[in-house]
């Protein structure tokens, strides 16, 4: 593979590092293939952590002239790959310079940071990192090219999932960021909601929020399938989840539910929006 930091030149935040990558490796592997990437942009290791309290960290000097990343133990491969993608982000970003010793230790709630809005210098880093690995393992016009112009479903997003070694649910953000139609998934453990990703001004705002149990008219409740299984797409009453101008902007909505281990499920909601007048 063909290209260094040399070729990165110029290049300052998450979408505009991948975008080079893509424009200098035009046939990009997929799944990326992420340490050989790191070899090329100069990170000299990677290795398991062992420190308590931190899920990844890079570890170079002020110039970052080379770096080592450590991992933690026990992890998930897709898991590892993200943490990888986000410290090898740390390296790559201008503006990301090494505290004082050289070390960016990274815990779970660093790589969950997502909004580009987050307060505070730290969040905001750790977001642009959590960013740039996301772009990096699901390069944006090649899931764009994969995804067509069809609804989204949670079978064509575990099939995507596994194309791009990476986890079910990042594979669901990126296909809602991404995806043709207005589309939310819904991530939820022991019948109470965690988390929620749509692409803003696209779908509409979901009324029902995180810490809340699933609402009463959800598909979600009543279903029997066992782990891994996913209902089929079944008509919604929008206001089971939208509510005031949200609900107005929506002539339907499908909702299909996939059941997880220990608790956990994936809800897909699609919605067609009404014209405007």
């Amino acid at each position: 593979m063909k290209i260094d930091r040399l070729d990165l030149d110029g290049a300052a935040s998450p979408l505009a590092l991948v975008t080079r990558i893509l424009e200098v490796v035009p046939d990009l592997p997929i799944p990326v293939p992420l340490e050989q990437l790191c070899e090329r942009f100069d990170i000299a290791s990677i290795a398991e952590l062992h420190t308590a309290g931190f899920e990844a960290a890079l570890i170079t000097d002020q110039a970052k002239a080379l770096g080592a990343i450590l991992v933690r133990a026990g992890v998930s491969p897709q898991r590892r790959r993200f943490s990888i993608a986000h410290e090898l982000g740390h390296f790559l970003m201008p503006s990301h310079l090494p505290p004082l010793g050289g070390e960016f230790l990274c815990s779970s709630a660093d790589l969950a940071a997502l909004s580009k809005h987050e307060h505070g210098r730290h969040a905001r880093r750790e977001a642009e990192a959590n960013q740039f690995a996301a772009h990096l393992l699901i390069p944006p016009p090649i899931l764009e090219a994969k995804l067509g112009s069809h609804p989204l479903d949670l079978a064509e997003i575990g099939r995507l999932a596994r194309t791009f070694d990476v986890s079910r649910e990042a594979m669901a953000r990126a296909c809602v960021d991404q995806c043709a139609s207005a589309a939310a998934v819904i991530m939820v453990s022991d019948g109470m909601i965690q988390r929620m990703y749509r692409r803003e001004g696209q779908f509409p705002y979901i009324e029902t929020g995180r810490g809340q149990p699933v609402p009463a008219g959800s598909v979600f409740h009543g279903c029997t399938l066992s782990p891994g299984l996913a209902t089929g797409m079944a008509s919604c009453e929008p206001g089971v989840w939208l509510a005031g101008r949200s609900l107005r902007t929506v002539a339907s909505l499908e909702e299909q539910v996939l059941f997880q281990h220990n608790g956990y499920a994936m809800i897909l909601l699609n919605a067609e929006l009404r014209v405007a007048a």
